[in-house]
């Protein structure tokens, strides 16, 4: 009998809380037993044992697995960021049922929120960030690793004369409305006055196409290049980690930023 089998006849409806989780969808969360089964099986590996196949193991599992919430729910990381806490579920206790898979499309993505798993141990067996719930979303999986059209781009990137290059805006499928909302409020209270966004699209001379997520911001917009470099590198948070993404002064495609 698995850990977690006395929970099957039971249906966890799920609490009034501070306006953040189930209860914006109809229906209950009601996860996976034998997907919890299994993540349960595999936090018990020790730390120095997870190898690749741990790891693809745990991150498939806990996409529909039940887990219950920390207390609180959200907690600021080491990072600055706030991070839904899921807790494995305790055995012979009732507990309310939260699912990632539907936690992302309910809220997490409309308020900014990563996921941390197991944090009360100290050392947390995994950490997403709201670009990995992001990629869960639009690709069916936390982390893309397979060849992609976006670039390797850094934040001083150069145009080379010889490229040709078409700016538009990036897709649902790319930046979704709620993440835009997101960004917009990270870059404002950043300090940005208007943030703005537009998709980049160069061919190089030897036929390479490449894209890159364009953000009006330059070190004048802040009070030193220090602060400039550090919103950059936080903007790496909210977008899926194979995304590549510059900033550039407005003018140089004053027609193409849209505001996010």
């Amino acid at each position: 009998m698995g850990l977690f089998d006395h929970f099957r006849k039971e249906k966890q409806e799920p609490q009034q809380t501070e306006n953040t989780e189930s209860e914006r969808s109809n229906q209950p969360y009601l996860g996976d037993l034998q997907k919890t089964q299994l993540v349960f099986e595999l936090i018990g590996v020790p730390a120095g044992e997870r190898n690749e196949t741990w790891q693809r193991d745990f991150l498939e599992n806990i996409v529909q697995a039940s887990f219950r919430c920390g207390e609180p729910q959200v907690t600021k990381g080491p990072d600055g960021f706030p991070y839904f806490q899921l807790l494995m579920p305790k055995p012979n206790e009732r507990f309310q049922c939260y699912v990632i898979d539907r936690m992302k499309d309910d809220f997490l993505l409309k308020l900014g929120y990563g996921v941390v798993i197991n944090p009360d141990k100290g050392q947390p067996d995994w950490v997403l960030t709201y670009g990995d719930i992001l990629n869960l979303h639009l690709n069916g999986s936390f982390y893309t690793t397979e060849p992609t059209p976006f670039s390797r781009a850094v934040e001083d990137e150069m145009i080379e004369n010889e490229e040709n290059v078409l700016v538009g805006q990036p897709s649902d499928q790319i930046l979704p409305e709620h993440t835009r909302a997101v960004l917009n409020k990270f870059l404002t209270n950043s300090g940005v006055k208007s943030p703005k966004v537009l998709l980049m699209c160069r061919t190089a001379t030897d036929g390479t196409v490449s894209q890159d997520l364009v953000f009006n911001l330059t070190p004048d917009d802040f009070e030193t290049e220090a602060h400039f470099r550090s919103v950059m590198q936080h903007l790496g948070w909210f977008l899926p980690r194979h995304y590549s993404f510059v900033a550039m002064a407005e003018q140089q495609f004053e027609d193409s930023f849209m505001p996010l």
